[in-house]
């Protein structure tokens, strides 16, 4: 079992990294439907997991001077408390069968999103001033996603900040690493005190997403953005269709 949660671990780095979205949705997935674990307990072992990928993102995005800290901080503002309050009390107080067919539906759900809405580019200068209502309202939703189902968080987010504050996709991503970076640490807190995560598989999936997303990385540019979009959409479909299949029977 070791060396498959390492392995799935490793392709969820792969493929998180070229897609740009962290791929914690084929971590629950994979979770659930190869390793047999709760969706509770593989939501709370997959935030634990990208929660450390995430702060080593946000750290070198940091570095290179990409990311709007004052809008991340009060996205953060808004994302923080309800990421905690979600991992404790939503996970494992719904049903799992419930639980599992959620995560499924809007996992299909973010696939159309991906491909109706598109991030409007702007050219990189000075940052806009925080639009702070919007940006701590916004956090709040994606709190929901990110502490209570573990999925969709980033691919919601990267939008969001390029529409409110008129960023480039590049630095929309980049400063939406460090506001997840921030949610999900807050998030896995949550998920710890509700004893969710499946502490001894997070060696494995820690080190296999780590190795699995310098791999990727190294070879993300090589692709198109049509091909990227379309290779999330996929991702999307294919982990969330066993979900609700898996949910229904």
């Amino acid at each position: 079992m070791a060396f498959g949660l390492l392995a799935l671990a490793f392709f969820v780095g792969t493929y998180g990294s070229i897609i740009g979205a962290g791929g914690g949705f084929v971590m629950v997935a994979g979770l659930v439907v190869v390793f047999d674990l709760s969706g509770a307990t593989a939501v709370g072992t997959s935030v634990l997991t990208t929660a450390a990928i995430q702060a080593t993102g946000a750290y070198t995005y940091s570095r290179q001077g990409l990311v709007d800290r004052p809008a991340a901080m009060w996205f953060v503002v808004g994302s923080v408390p309800i990421a905690m309050l979600t991992a404790i009390f939503l996970a494992d107080r719904v049903p799992e069968n419930t639980f599992e067919a959620l995560i499924g539906v809007l996992m299909l759900a973010l696939a159309v999103f991906v491909v109706v809405v598109r991030h409007r580019s702007a050219p990189d200068g000075a940052p806009l001033a925080p639009r702070r209502a919007a940006l701590v309202g916004s956090g709040s939703a994606i709190g929901v996603l990110s502490g209570g189902f573990g999925v969709g968080a980033g691919l919601v987010a990267v939008p969001q900040f390029g529409r409110l504050q008129r960023l480039s996709a590049h630095r929309a991503a980049a400063t939406t690493t460090l506001a997840g970076a921030c949610s999900g640490l807050s998030a896995s807190i949550g998920h710890a005190i509700a004893n969710n995560p499946e502490w001894w598989a997070l060696p494995f999936t820690i080190v296999g997403a780590v190795l699995g997303g310098r791999l990727g990385a190294s070879n993300a540019r090589r692709l198109s953005a049509t091909v990227i979009r379309a290779l999330l959409a996929l991702g999307l479909v294919a982990a969330g269709t066993p979900l609700v299949i898996g949910a229904l029977r």
